[in-house]
């Protein structure tokens, strides 16, 4: 019963986390009772097709699912799970758009502070989209509009059983893309204030000319990582989706490791240094130089597991469906 696992999982995704066993256990002995007492009177077993009829005589997943839902506040329970939806995209997007501000303030060579300030602005931003969106339902809801819902879906079209666990909670996720976002501004902002990022260093070596020239590299590679780290959350079983991303990542962080690794000195003497100051300073380069190669064997080594993955399907491609809940 392939379509009404499909179904049910549909629905469970609907539903709130507290009442999700129950529910869809209780659905699912009705549907096999409804089947079994079909199946009795045809003295055979249920096509594809009629079994597609039942499942729509049920309901989509989103109207079964509001049936369970009690009245909430502002928004009806028919349109709730559209609502926390909408919601949850919008709140992204609008962090989204706040890092990447951040990103091309810190590329415009901007001090820090200043850099994250689109970043640390995002809870009064998120405030205004939960007021806007929340009031939109809210309006809808108390002067009698309707969201009209597909009434000719197909329960063929339902994603897949998803039968992978989540790697990573979404609190980890979260933090996962806070931490790289606020870190890739940080290094954008340390390339141009080398203090930054070198600290009391930074009163005698500085970097050398190949990592301004890399500057733009560096731009890509914090905004990819981002996406990443927003793909993780918005479609936490897109494995495949998610292999890919890393790949994309890995390439480029390969790409200006192997620009370093060919430029010889990445750090260089800055002021008036002492002379006893430069095998110090041949050790911490010949160190960081034998340090990027080993990362970039690493890199290697994961690309190939990631690209063998893929080819031999073991990536497995899930529907890109909105499964979050």
């Amino acid at each position: 019963m392939e379509l009404m696992d499909r179904y049910l999982q549909a629905v469970r995704f609907a539903l709130p986390k507290s009442q999700r066993d129950d529910i869809v256990q209780e659905l699912k002995d009705s549907l096999l009772s409804q089947i079994e007492e079909r199946e009795a009177v045809l003295d055979r077993r249920l096509t594809e097709d009629e079994q597609v009829d039942l499942l729509r005589k049920m309901g989509s997943p989103v109207q079964l699912a509001s049936r369970y839902r009690e009245q909430q506040g502002l928004i009806g329970p028919t349109v709730l799970p559209i609502y926390w939806k909408v919601l949850k995209a919008s709140l992204g997007i609008a962090f989204l758009v706040q890092v990447l501000a951040s990103i091309a303030t810190a590329a415009a060579g901007r001090p820090l502070l200043v850099s994250l300030e689109p970043i640390f602005h995002y809870p009064g931003v998120a405030l205004t989209v939960f007021a806007w969106v929340t009031l939109s339902f809210a309006a809808l809801h108390f002067f009698g509009g309707k969201i009209q819902l597909n009434e000719a879906w197909d329960p063929r079209t339902l994603p897949p059983v998803v039968k992978l666990e989540r790697k990573k909670s979404l609190i980890d996720s979260v933090a996962s893309l806070v931490i790289g976002a606020i870190a890739a501004v940080w290094w954008l902002a340390g390339l141009r204030n080398p203090w930054l990022i070198l600290g009391p260093g930074a009163a005698f070596m500085t970097f050398a000319p190949v990592w301004l020239t890399l500057y733009p590299l560096f731009v890509v590679l914090g905004i990819m990582e981002v996406l990443r780290h927003s793909l993780e959350i918005a479609r936490p079983y897109a494995t495949r989706a998610q292999t890919i991303a890393r790949m994309v990542t890995r390439v480029l962080s390969l790409t200006v490791l192997a620009f370093l690794i060919r430029a010889g000195d990445t750090f260089l003497l800055t002021g008036s240094p002492r002379p006893q100051m430069q095998p110090l300073m041949t050790n911490i380069n010949f160190s960081l130089h034998l340090g990027m190669i080993v990362v970039a064997v690493v890199l290697v080594a994961q690309l190939v597991v990631d690209a063998w993955k893929m080819l031999a399907g073991r990536g497995e491609q899930t529907h890109e469906a909105a499964l979050g809940s």
